[in-house]
């Protein structure tokens, strides 16, 4: 991040696009809507524990949002606005003796901050989802955090591989987005979201990325399966950013 993070952070909030991300964050709302009514929309599965506690939900909710598709379109859109869309309609947005890396760091930096404002929004609806309505119902056990160690450390190792992926589908978009054209870059993103929810179900591709982590908890610490989250995480974050750089640099206005 630098200085010209914030302003193209100011400028990714205002558009449409962006308010319709954010309204995605309010999903956990609709389970009270759901529950005016009589229907097994959005019953909660809750995985063989005796209630749920907050932290268990707000897990769930996390990974159903990132396999959900409409949510990812749109941020992968978004994606693909802040970058292609410059440069196919030719409009320079700086000075010419701002450095290539310099915009390249502010835009991927607005896209990460975007993304966590997107989480922390998700966590507030959540929670008042959880306090206000599932509170009351048998599924759950009004406790913040699972009393139990092992369930909470399964939700954090899920919610951190969860958030992780779906900051590297942004990259992976963001490196689709210099190079082809929007229709392309949409299908990449999707593409690889794809692979990244299915991938933990295969055992011959879920060490590759750090939501599969969570399937094979208890046969790994949870040390050592947050360390090793963190560390795919950052090789992966690294060659993508080297590699969108480069043909960043390349880029002619």
């Amino acid at each position: 991040m630098n200085y010209l993070t914030i302003p193209f952070l100011k400028a990714l909030l205002k558009k449409k696009e962006a308010k319709i991300a954010l309204a995605f964050s309010l999903y956990p709302l609709i389970l009270i809507v759901a529950g005016l009514f009589d229907t097994n929309f959005m019953q909660l599965n809750t995985l063989g524990k005796v209630a749920l506690s907050f932290s268990d939900f707000v897990d769930s909710v996390i990974s159903t949002q990132y396999q959900m598709t409409l949510p990812l379109i749109v941020f992968i859109y978004i994606v693909t606005t802040l970058f292609r869309e410059e440069f196919s309609s030719g409009i320079i947005y700086l000075y010419k003796d701002v450095s290539r890396m310099t915009i390249l760091n502010a835009k991927i930096g607005s896209i990460v901050i975007f993304q966590f404002i997107y989480l922390a929004l998700t966590f507030l609806s959540s929670l008042f989802t959880y306090y206000v309505y599932l509170v009351h119902q048998s599924i759950a056990s009004g406790q913040f955090l699972s009393p139990r160690i092992s369930d909470l450390q399964y939700s954090i190792v899920s919610s951190v591989g969860t958030i992780l992926v779906f900051i590297l589908c942004m990259m992976v978009t963001t490196l689709a987005s210099i190079t082809l054209t929007n229709g392309f870059t949409i299908l990449v993103g999707i593409l690889f979201a794809l692979v990244s929810f299915i991938a933990p179900s295969l055992n011959s591709l879920k060490y590759i990325f750090p939501n599969g982590y969570a399937n094979i908890f208890g046969h790994m610490s949870f040390a050592n399966c947050i360390l090793i989250e963190l560390v795919l995480f950052i090789v992966y974050f690294v060659i993508l950013y080297i590699v969108a750089l480069s043909k960043y640099k390349k880029i002619q206005y």
